[in-house]
Formats: C-alpha cells, sequence, structure tokens
C-alpha cells in the first residue's frame, strides 16, 4: 500500500506538471513584442488510478497530435524493446511503460534469489547486442549500476542492482526510439 501511495505521489509531480505545461498557448515571433498570441491546439489527456490495483493510466495527446500513453503498477506487463527481456525467473515487482508513436520506455523493478553478477552480465550481454555501448559502471558496495546508449537507433538503458539478504533487487530502464 506504501508503495502504490508512493507510485501515485511521484506520478502525481510529474505528470500534472507535464499536462499544466502542454496547455500554454505559444507566442507568434513576429507579434512577440506587440502580445500578439497564436492558439495551438489544446493538449487531451487522461489520468486515473486505479483503486484496487494501484495501476497508474495516462494518455496526452499534445498539439501537434502525437500521443504518448503510460501504464504503471504491479500488474503491469513488462514489455521490453527489443533485444531486451525481463531477468530469467524474476519476480516483477512494478513496471512503468510509456509508449509514443514507435518509441518507448520501460523501466522494471524486480527481485531474484540470484547473485548480483548474474544478473549484471545477463543484460550487460543484451545491451551488446542493441549495440549499446556499457559508458557507466558502478561498482560500490552491494550495488552495481550500468548505463549506455546507442545513439544510432536512440536506444539507451540502465540497470541498478543491490544484493540484500538472500535475494537481488533491480531496476532496468531501457528507452527505445523516443523523440
Amino acid at each position: 500500500l506504501a508503495r502504490r501511495e508512493s507510485m501515485r505521489h511521484l506520478l502525481s509531480f510529474i505528470l500534472i506538471p507535464a499536462l499544466t505545461l502542454s496547455a500554454c498557448t505559444k507566442v507568434d515571433e513576429e507579434g512577440a513584442g506587440e502580445g500578439e498570441q497564436e492558439e495551438i491546439a489544446e493538449p487531451i489527456g487522461s489520468y486515473d488510478i486505479d483503486p484496487e490495483s494501484g495501476e497508474v493510466r495516462a494518455t496526452l495527446t499534445d498539439s501537434d497530435g502525437v500521443t504518448t500513453r503510460m501504464l504503471a503498477g504491479s500488474e503491469v506487463e513488462a514489455r521490453f524493446p527489443p533485444p531486451f527481456t525481463a531477468y530469467p525467473n524474476a519476480q516483477i515487482t512494478n513496471t512503468t511503460w510509456v509508449e509514443q508513436g514507435e518509441g518507448a520506455f520501460v523501466t522494471v523493478e524486480f527481485t531474484t534469489p540470484d547473485p548480483r553478477a548474474s544478473v549484471v552480465d545477463f543484460y550487460r550481454m543484451q545491451a551488446e547486442d542493441a549495440g549499446i555501448d556499457v559508458e557507466v559502471e558502478v561498482d560500490a558496495g552491494e550495488t552495481t549500476t550500468l548505463g549506455g546508449e546507442n545513439s544510432a537507433d536512440r536506444t539507451s538503458f540502465a540497470l541498478q542492482v543491490t544484493r540484500k539478504a538472500r535475494q537481488t533487487e533491480g531496476q532496468v530502464s531501457v528507452t527505445s526510439g523516443l523523440r
């Protein structure tokens, strides 16, 4: 329940300002000094939290007609951009999925009894398969962080895994093709 409340607050702080800013009007450059404004299409959006599951759903169509959809929650399917996949036999605890046109962003939180090094090796191989150069690698205590990108196809990923007691907790984020 606390996790759902945290997710609701976090997403409220992210989505409300985004929706508010996207509703602004654009100042015409030629008339900027005269205070003239050119009206643009008002964005259309929705935001909903399922009271039973805590799943968050949001949709925003901007003034250019581009629609962005977001789903977040413990029951949301972990759909990774290829070649990325969920860690084998991991318990997925939360997923945030955002899609915009052909682009996608996913963050998956998970736990596994496997050692931290096994998870790091698994995602390092997937990153290499995606043509991503791992540019960031930090080992600090029980935590490892990896990150990198393939600028040619606008794909990036970040991984953070921490060994706690007898399990490894991880969060992997992959972005592909977003503008």
